[in-house]
């Protein structure tokens, strides 16, 4: 057996592997830091930072964040009982003209109630992060990260990758996907309305 042989063999070995665990897994992943991850994922990081971030707090109450292969970076927080949201133009991924990158950016404010549900339903969700039982990496599809601030411990956060139809994963991406709606609604204040409510309480049922 020839070494481009062997190649291809491992490389097909890893993409069973990975539909494998995408499909027994229902939870967040924990987010790597700086010493676990790739130079070239470093740098693209860095630069999302730099352009999506721009403006924004470092310590948000709550963040959600798209981080999709092929389609512009996005990243919605939640602070001050303000709601903000953040897309790129134009995608910065592999972009060689990133630092040019413009943002369109949307601002309401958002009535107490709200912020308080939204963050129950990320702490449980963050609360039930844990290691894979096999490698998980996508090929391409979109990366969604979950995070929530807190006082005196700092910022924890969970990450999951295309979760699959009907799955907990799915309606939380799909929660977040809505309160982008929100923010973009154009009205100057926002609440989660009951039907979102009623999806939000029963997910944190679910994910207990």
């Amino acid at each position: 057996m020839n070494k481009i042989y062997q190649f291809i063999v491992l490389i097909l070995l890893c993409i069973a592997g990975i539909a494998k665990a995408q499909k027994s897994e229902d939870h967040l992943l924990p987010v790597g830091g700086i010493y676990d991850i790739f130079d070239f994922e470093f740098e693209y990081y860095s630069r999302v930072r730099k352009v999506l971030f721009e403006g924004l707090t470092d310590t948000p109450e709550i963040r959600f964040q798209i981080m999709p292969s092929f389609t512009p970076e996005s990243v919605l927080i939640i602070d001050d009982d303000s709601i903000i949201y953040h897309i790129c133009r134009q995608v910065i991924w592999r972009n060689e003209n990133w630092k040019n990158v413009k943002v369109n950016k949307f601002k309401v404010e958002i009535d107490r109630k709200s912020v308080e549900l939204i963050k129950s339903l990320f702490e449980t969700a963050i609360s039930q992060v844990r290691f894979p039982y096999e490698y998980e990496k996508g090929l391409d599809g979109e990366n969604y990260y979950f995070s929530i601030f807190e006082l005196g411990y700092g910022t924890k956060s969970g990450t999951v990758w295309s979760p699959d139809k009907g799955s907990k994963m799915e309606k939380l991406v799909d929660i977040g996907n809505q309160l982008i709606e929100l923010v973009k609604s154009g009205k100057e204040k926002v609440k989660i309305d009951n039907e979102l409510q009623k999806e939000i309480e029963t997910l944190i049922k679910e994910l207990k």
